[in-house]
C-alpha cells in the first residue's frame, strides 16, 4: 500500500469515527430533553375555560364550577384551576357563589382548597337573607357541600360587618359558624 491510500484510509476512519461520536452526542441530548419534557411532575391536560356540571337526582343543578383553566398534575392527582367560580344550588334559597383566584382539588372532586381573594356570596331570597363572606383561604368540601378555614374572615350581613379568626360554612342550612376573635360592627339604622 503506498503512503497515500493509508493516509486515505486513516482520514476516513477518523472522520467515520467523529462522526460517530458526534451522533452519540446527539441522541443522548434527544434522550435527556425527551426524559424531562416526560417528568411526572408536568399536566398530562388542561381545559380552557371548563365547566363541570353535576345534577342531584331529580335532574337538576346540584353544583357547577367554572373556571378559567384547570390542569391535572398526573403525579399527585390533583387539579389546578385558574380563577375557579363555584355555585351551589339548593331547593328553596338563593344559590350561594364561591370565587377565588387559584384552587387545587385533591381525592378527586371531593376536596376542593381555593385561596387567593376568596369570596362566599348568597343574595338576598324569601328564604334566606344575603351573606357576602371574604377570606384568604378555605376548604371546600362539594359533596357535603360543607366549606371551613382556619384564617381571618369577614362576613357582611344586612350591612353588619364581622370580622373572625376560623368559620365553617354548611350550605345546605345556610349556617356559618365563626370560631374565635369575633368582633361585630353593628349598624343601627
Amino acid at each position: 500500500m503506498n503512503k497515500k491510500n493509508i493516509l486515505l484510509t486513516f482520514l476516513l476512519l477518523t472522520i467515520f469515527a467523529a462522526t460517530s461520536i458526534l451522533a452519540l452526542l446527539t441522541a443522548k441530548k434527544i434522550t435527556d430533553i425527551n426524559t424531562s419534557t416526560s417528568s411526572s411532575d408536568n399536566p398530562d391536560f388542561f381545559m380552557i375555560n371548563a365547566i363541570y356540571t353535576k345534577f342531584n337526582s331529580e335532574g337538576k343543578i346540584r353544583n357547577r364550577i367554572r373556571t378559567d383553566k384547570i390542569t391535572h398534575q398526573v403525579t399527585e392527582n390533583i387539579y389546578l384551576f385558574d380563577n375557579p367560580k363555584i355555585t351551589l344550588h339548593n331547593l328553596k334559597e338563593e344559590p350561594w357563589y364561591i370565587t377565588s383566584k387559584q384552587g387545587k382539588s385533591e381525592q378527586g372532586k371531593s376536596k376542593i382548597h381555593l385561596w387567593n381573594n376568596v369570596r362566599i356570596i348568597q343574595k338576598p331570597g324569601a328564604n334566606n337573607s344575603d351573606f357576602d363572606i371574604s377570606t384568604n383561604s378555605i376548604t371546600f368540601y362539594p359533596d357535603t357541600k360543607f366549606a371551613e378555614t382556619k384564617q381571618a374572615v369577614k362576613m357582611i350581613q344586612h350591612g353588619d360587618i364581622v370580622n373572625s379568626v376560623g368559620a365553617e360554612v354548611d350550605f345546605k342550612t345556610g349556617v356559618v359558624k365563626l370560631l374565635s376573635k369575633i368582633k361585630m360592627l353593628y349598624q343601627i339604622q
